[in-house]
């Protein structure tokens, strides 16, 4: 009996470290468990909240920053026009044609209608159309008068009309001036005036090629085309129809076809 008592405490003394172990495990194992809470109300665990399918942009933290929302495409300005009414597309053939049957007159009053067209495109311009159109019918005035001092020389010679005064040049000398309105080109040469209003004009025209958008480089050289005046006889004519030329080109550009249409006067 007493045996068997000493064998009992023999082993008691290691069923406080056996349970000392045990509850050590099951402290381990409720450490595990213990960062997720019980179901509430025995129901199920709540599974956890899917990723979205977007991402973030760069530099901005979920939950702190909003996404910047996209731009929208900003409305053009409406488009102003930077330029007055286009003036009359010409033909070019018409126009010499009539300057040459009119014996000039058409020229003057293309020259007036030109100079106001480009006025009226470009505001900016401060033009005379009358002043410019008077400083070139001088060296017409002059032509014409020295052609028809020849004619009527020649009509005296021939009518046989004997004149109170020698008009000191003889009927050959007659023939020549009747070529005065061919001359009419080296008298605006050489009046300052008139080639003043010429080159002018020239001038207006690039202007007007700038504000309808012409480069430089394609742009009408005034100088350099007033020497058509150098050219005997057609020279005149030639740089009537360069000008013309280039106003359609500006009238084209500033209303496209088929608002402009080509007149024949």
């Amino acid at each position: 009996m007493f045996k068997a008592k000493a064998q009992t405490l023999d082993a008691s003394p290691d069923a406080p470290g056996e349970e000392a172990k045990m509850a050590e495990s099951d402290s381990v194992e409720v450490s595990g468990r213990a960062d997720s809470p019980p179901p509430a109300h025995g129901g199920a665990e709540p599974s956890a909240p899917a990723a979205p399918s977007w991402s973030y942009p760069s530099g901005i933290v979920a939950g702190r920053d909003t996404p910047p929302a996209p731009k929208r495409a900003s409305t053009p300005p409406p488009m102003v026009a930077s330029h007055g009414p286009e003036g009359k597309r010409r033909s070019r053939v018409v126009v010499i044609a009539l300057s040459v049957v009119t014996l000039g007159v058409y020229a003057l009053i293309w020259h007036s209608r030109i100079n106001t067209e480009v006025a009226d495109f470009d505001p900016r311009m401060h033009v005379r159309p009358g002043t410019s159109t008077l400083a070139v019918t001088v060296a017409w005035l002059l032509g014409l008068l020295i052609s028809l001092a020849g004619a009527a020389r020649i009509v005296i010679d021939t009518l046989k009309v004997t004149l109170p005064f020698d008009p000191h040049f003889t009927v050959t000398h007659a023939y020549f001036l009747l070529g005065g309105l061919v001359v009419i080109p080296y008298l605006m040469l050489v009046l300052p005036f008139s080639i003043v209003a010429i080159v002018m004009t020239l001038e207006r025209v690039r202007m007007a090629e700038d504000r309808a958008g012409k480069t430089s480089d394609v742009q009408i050289r005034p100088v350099r085309s007033a020497c058509w005046l150098l050219v005997p006889i057609a020279g005149g004519l030639v740089l009537m129809s360069v000008m013309q030329r280039r106003l359609n080109q500006i009238w084209e550009i500033a209303a496209p076809a088929p608002a402009a249409r080509i007149s024949r006067f």
